[in-house]
């Protein structure tokens, strides 16, 4: 099997070969997340531009080169049929680890493995996987000077870690999940004048050291799953910054910094909460040309001292829309209204994703998603009614592959999609929020491509229709599911009375009777 691997290994063009030895510096059956390898392939140098496309393009190439080649196994496939995360097979891992140890590529410390003897002196990748009081001790030991990027997962003992001072040459810095990260001397961190990606995800740090608004050639600084509430005063001077990302959502306090109109340079924002922060920082991110991404979390139940947040929000969305916005993703943990969204404009032609996450629900669709909109491939939507109308306007979105709508009204008229619409979608939720009905059927030619289904079906309404779906027109599903609140007790085959409906290589459970529901 060895050779086998070898074989498809040496078969690799060089700039792939390095990047699949890259891997290694993650333990076994470790997630990689399509995201963070990339960049920090390209902040390792890694990557060049080719052929008019830019670097984060090339290296997603690299990325989907290696699981089309089977060498990486593909995780977390998208609506989009993309990857977002990969894995490495226990056998590849084995041998991708031998090539890089016989290169001194990567140097690796922790879980039976060290590799500081065959580094021939020279440490040019460190991987901590694992450390304690005596394996830090023969790391103190060690020349540091040449080391590019340190990664540390998921250890205990990081204050017995030699200090940043030492590690001098550094382009990549990661923490991931150290929780004890508060105990380790990070003094001389503003010494790394080659760092270009640093990352405390998962460490629970309350506080950053001072010296991180020196980095002046950073370009992503990731503090997910961290404690940070407000960024140092000065982080506004990093102007090489393309990728600032801060807390989840679910305890996203983080305030947007004053002076962030300044970081011109900035593709990705997420996590920032905008009723935390100023006037003036919201109303800065309208200066942000280059953004493509903006996830961010907006709460304060539509409280009066929040609505020049709101004005200030929708300002700077208004003048995103016409650059290069391709994201926008806004999280409500409560139903703070967002229908100041409604006034949108001009179009935001470039949007590929909207998602809104809250238990908020608009009165109508906005009137800017309209089918001008021709590259917007994600929708996630809350409504307080879905209508044929609105079923008749998105069928017409021409790239739109994804559709989610959430609606929280009891309808007893029967929606239909009718006629040659939605020719791209491959899933749509129909979601009903508590004891909210809704009959949805499907006419010949709708939904050509749709592969996955999820639909809320409640007996009082079904049987008043005949249990009729139409799901026989829908030549591509292979997969439907209920919208299900909870189990039930009588169940009922799946499909209805009048329509059984059975296709090879569809899955689905039976529905099951509660109450009204039919589930």
């Amino acid at each position: 099997m060895n050779n086998i691997l070898s074989l498809s290994y040496n078969d690799l063009s060089p700039n792939l070969k390095t990047c699949l030895l890259y891997l290694c510096i993650y333990p076994e059956d470790y997630v990689i997340e399509r995201d963070i390898l990339v960049r920090r392939w390209i902040s390792e140098g890694f990557i060049s531009e080719e052929r008019g496309q830019s670097k984060q393009e090339v290296a997603e190439n690299h990325f989907y080169e290696l699981i089309n080649r089977s060498m990486v196994q593909p995780v977390e496939v998208g609506y989009d049929g993309k990857a977002r995360a990969c894995q490495v097979h226990d056998m590849m891992l084995e041998l991708i680890i031998s090539k890089s140890v016989e290169d001194n590529f990567i140097s690796l410390i922790g879980h039976s493995q060290n590799d500081l003897a065959n580094c021939h002196g020279l440490i040019r990748r460190l991987s901590i996987q694992h450390i304690d009081q005596e394996l830090a001790s023969v790391l103190a030991n060690e020349d540091l000077t040449h080391v590019r990027s340190l990664t540390v997962i998921a250890s205990t003992c990081t204050k017995h870690l030699p200090g940043l001072v030492g590690f001098e040459a550094l382009r990549v810095l990661e923490f991931k999940d150290c929780e004890s990260l508060h105990e380790y001397d990070m003094n001389g961190i503003d010494k790394l004048f080659q760092l270009k990606y640093l990352s405390f995800r998962g460490t629970k740090l309350s506080k950053l050291p001072r010296g991180v608004v020196r980095l002046y050639g950073l370009e992503t600084f990731d503090l997910r799953n961290t404690y940070i509430e407000e960024l140092p005063t000065g982080i506004n001077q990093l102007v090489k910054l393309q990728h600032l990302l801060t807390a989840y959502f679910s305890s996203g306090n983080t305030k947007i910094p004053d002076g962030i109109g300044n970081l011109r340079n900035l593709q990705v924002i997420s996590g920032f909460n905008i009723t935390n922060s100023s006037l003036c920082a919201v109303g800065e991110l309208g200066n942000l040309t280059s953004l493509k991404d903006l996830h961010l979390q907006l709460e304060g139940r539509g409280c009066q001292e929040y609505k020049r947040h709101e004005e200030m929000l929708l300002s700077s969305l208004c003048k995103l829309g016409i650059c290069k916005l391709q994201s926008f993703w806004i999280f409500s943990p409560d139903s703070t209204p967002i229908e100041f969204l409604d006034s949108w404009s001009p179009l935001p032609y470039n949007l590929q994703m909207f998602r809104m996450t809250t238990s908020y629900f608009l009165p109508k669709r906005p009137k800017w998603i309209v089918p001008a909109l021709s590259s917007l491939a994600y929708l996630n939507i809350n409504l307080i009614k879905a209508t044929q109308g609105d079923l008749r306007v998105l069928g017409e979105l021409p790239a739109l592959l994804y559709l989610n709508i959430t609606f929280s009204t009891v309808q007893k008229e029967r929606l239909s999609v009718q006629g040659v619409v939605f020719p791209c979608l491959k899933e749509f939720d129909l979601i009903s929020y508590s004891a909210s009905a809704v009959y949805l059927t499907f006419e010949e030619g709708a939904m050509p491509k749709l592969k996955k289904l999820e639909l809320p079906l409640f007996v009082s309404v079904a049987e008043a229709h005949g249990f009729y779906l139409g799901l026989g027109h829908l030549p591509c599903l292979r997969d439907a599911q209920e919208d299900l609140p909870k189990a039930g007790l009588l169940q009922v085959p799946l499909y209805g009375r009048r329509q059984p409906f059975s296709r090879p290589g569809v899955t689905h459970s039976p529905f099951i009777y509660s109450g009204d529901l039919l589930l």
